[in-house]
């Protein structure tokens, strides 16, 4: 299943997960800016890894009618719904950020922090990912490529779960 074969790489530039966010329509102008920013850092340090790691990445990214970056924290789920959060860039630019919950993984299992990209090579997939979410099997989904960026490198998961869902706080 990974596809790298180097040495473990070193972790996006952000390791530590941003900070969760408060409850819809708690968050200040400025709150919001400074978390926009931190997922954007975050987006920017992950996608240079993957170029790092699996170099022909970046032409499939630059000719796909978007993609997406996710942070996937290291949270017990027990504790939270939500485990990750990113966003999703449409090739004309236009930014949503996004939050997304694990739904292939039981009580108590604890999760390790990783990143993920999700390449949407169909524009009519992509508006109707950024509009209503996604099935509970991403990974599964007809053209798209996701790919999971860890402390092993880089690899294509087979059994990824989770509902992705738009950001009410940042959109």
């Amino acid at each position: 299943m990974a596809s790298c074969a180097s040495p473990p790489p070193d972790p996006p530039p952000n390791p530590k997960p941003a900070a969760a966010p408060p409850a819809a329509g708690a968050l200040s102008e400025k709150a919001k800016q400074e978390q926009r920013q931190s997922i954007l850092k975050v987006r920017n340090g992950t996608l240079n890894q993957l170029y790092k790691l699996k170099p022909p990445t970046r032409l499939e990214i630059e000719q796909a009618a978007g993609y997406g970056v996710f942070e996937i924290n290291g949270l017990n789920a027990v504790l939270a719904g939500k485990h990750g959060r990113g966003v999703v860039q449409e090739k004309s630019g236009k930014f949503t950020y996004m939050q997304l919950a694990r739904t292939d993984i039981g009580p108590g299992a604890t999760l390790r922090p990783y990143w993920q990209v999700l390449v949407f090579r169909d524009a009519q997939q992509l508006s109707q990912f950024i509009s209503a979410g996604s099935p509970a099997d991403a990974a599964g989904m007809s053209g798209v490529t996701v790919y999971q960026i860890d402390q092993l490198g880089v690899s294509t998961p087979s059994n990824w779960s989770a509902r992705y869902f738009r950001d009410p706080n940042l959109n």
